[in-house]
């Protein structure tokens, strides 16, 4: 391990260790700025307090790929601030944090414009004097003339260059200013370690069994439409809930007043699918849920009539409750079919629908379209592309499932218990280890269930359900006996006293977990 001295050593570390891009600010300039202050009688609690303020906004540059400090605008540096208040933890989005944070890097700015390294240090005071000169933390919206700048600081101007973001009424407002500055914040919030298997976990989701990434790693397309499904219809595994309902319990309280009503906003939108019925006029057109046959208005998207007639569109719209209109927001798919092939597409999920209702009764199609929109999303992909017939079995609706006419029996709860510690170290979700003890549940009402040994009926539940749900990448027998400590064969014979009593099948409608479904629509058997 390095061994750490003093301020210059930590400098020296995070240059040469720690930092992974290049950064528009070097190493010998931070040396020399902290020096010339030491020189001037600076503490080393003085100096080691500049430098992590600094190391924050390096490690931002480094971040967002910012190179020249001379073209960063007063805007950008209010993104930095903004990046820094969700990403580290210590700087707190407040006044007084970043006031003291400007005074760092103006006395920086200063220190590298009389060396003459850079040229103007304008925009880093007008974002300071904007952001922390009233009564509270303001933030500076993305400004496209950078011309502009200086007007907008002065009295009586402040309108032109708005505190904090307002809840805008056009879809391209929406687009252009509120979701943009959340993605910075959503970017860095769920680039944290604990999210790197719910991410890999949704890419896998998205892209399907025989899904390929692109060979573009940038391609924009992929990724706008990958967000949008992460951000609003993924599960997280540790608690079911959508990501954006998660960022909202753990940053709500560091956005900006404004921000959280266009984050509630967002929250409210739901995934429809959608075709346009009529044009009313310029302006509106007449659509219609697919899925529910609701009818709604939209903007006039300005399609050619004839061809607008053949689209169905899918992504997320919400109620914008001052006029009660619906709007598009984020990212929208439309495919080109035939009115033939749109009622299939709709026989298909209502199959989906019903498939659900086994598992949840009463199930609406919010219900369904809030736990399976990925799944939508890939039948109309496999309908419209791949030209299938079908890719919903019809064999599992049809049929009879064996039921107890006396439901009040006992359930063994420490099994129960056991099957929720467990599945989440086997990379199972919140909601598999539900569907999971739902079959324990529904298996001890039908059989007559001696438990001597918990772990290894638990054990057996998880295995019948990875195979039920998994197919071929079923959970190894072998994993579950030496981690739950139970003998291999304790589980397989349990397990078949689980299929044959509850006569499971192999994509079990009953506990068909996302994966299950998604697997399902690809399986050609």
């Amino acid at each position: 391990m390095t061994n750490i001295k003093n301020v210059y050593d930590e400098v020296q570390v995070f240059f040469n260790e720690e930092l992974e891009w290049d950064s528009a600010i070097k190493r010998e300039w931070v040396e020399g700025f902290l020096r010339q202050n030491a020189w001037n009688g600076a503490s080393d609690e003085t100096l080691r307090d500049m430098w992590r303020n600094l190391r924050m906004f390096v490690l931002y540059l480094s971040y967002s790929g910012e190179t020249i400090l001379d073209e960063m605008n007063a805007s950008e540096y209010s993104l930095a601030v903004e990046w820094m208040i969700v990403q580290i933890d210590e700087f707190k989005p407040n006044i007084r944090t970043v006031r003291h944070f400007f005074d760092v890097l103006q006395s920086f700015y200063s220190y590298l414009a009389a060396k003459k390294i850079i040229s103007q240090t304008d925009a880093v005071k007008q974002a300071a004097e904007f952001m922390t000169g009233g009564r509270r933390l303001k933030f500076i919206e993305a400004i496209a003339d950078e011309s502009a700048l200086p007007g907008i600081f002065e009295k009586d101007t402040s309108s032109s260059l708005k505190s904090s973001l307002t809840v805008p009424k056009d879809i391209g407002r929406i687009v252009g200013e509120a979701v943009e500055r959340l993605m910075l914040k959503f970017s860095a919030y769920f680039q944290q370690e604990n999210f790197i298997d719910d991410f890999d976990r949704a890419l896998m989701l998205y892209l399907g069994p025989m899904g390929q990434m692109p060979e573009d790693e940038n391609d924009d397309e992929f990724w706008l439409g990958f967000w949008d499904y992460f951000l609003f219809d993924y599960h997280l595994l540790a608690n079911d809930r959508t990501p954006l309902s998660q960022f909202n319990i753990d940053y709500s309280d560091r956005l900006a007043v404004e921000e959280r009503k266009i984050l509630l906003e967002l929250m409210g939108a739901k995934f429809t699918v959608f075709y346009v019925d009529s044009v009313i006029n310029q302006d509106w057109v007449e659509c219609v849920n697919l899925l529910t046959e609701e009818k709604f208005r939209l903007p006039n998207p300005n399609y050619d009539y004839k061809l607008v007639k053949k689209l169905l569109f899918y992504g997320h719209v919400f109620l914008q409750q001052q006029e009660q209109e619906l709007v598009m927001i984020n990212f929208i798919t439309s495919v080109e079919i035939s009115s033939n092939l749109r009622r299939r597409i709709k026989d298909e999920i209502s199959r989906q629908k019903a498939m659900m209702e086994l598992q949840q009764t009463g199930a609406t199609w919010d219900d369904f379209v809030k736990r399976h929109a990925n799944a939508v999303r890939h039948t109309i992909d496999l309908l419209a592309t791949w030209a299938r017939v079908n890719v919903t079995s019809y064999a599992q609706i049809e049929r009879s499932f064996p039921r107890s006419e006396n439901g009040d029996k006992a359930v063994n709860i420490e099994v129960s218990e056991l099957i929720e510690r467990f599945m989440p170290k086997f990379g199972y979700s919140r909601h598999d280890a539900v569907l999971a003890q739902k079959m324990w549940q529904d298996f001890s009402q039908l059989g007559n269930v001696s438990v001597r040994k918990p772990a290894a009926w638990a054990s057996a539940v998880i295995y019948a359900y990875s195979q039920i749900n998994t197919g071929d990448a079923e959970m190894p027998v072998e994993t579950l006996a030496e981690e739950m400590a139970v003998s291999k064969s304790s589980i397989s014979a349990n397990r078949a006293k689980i299929f044959d009593v509850l006569k499971l099948e192999r994509y079990d409608p009953r506990y068909l977990s996302e994966e299950g479904m998604v697997s399902l629509l690809y399986d050609l058997q």
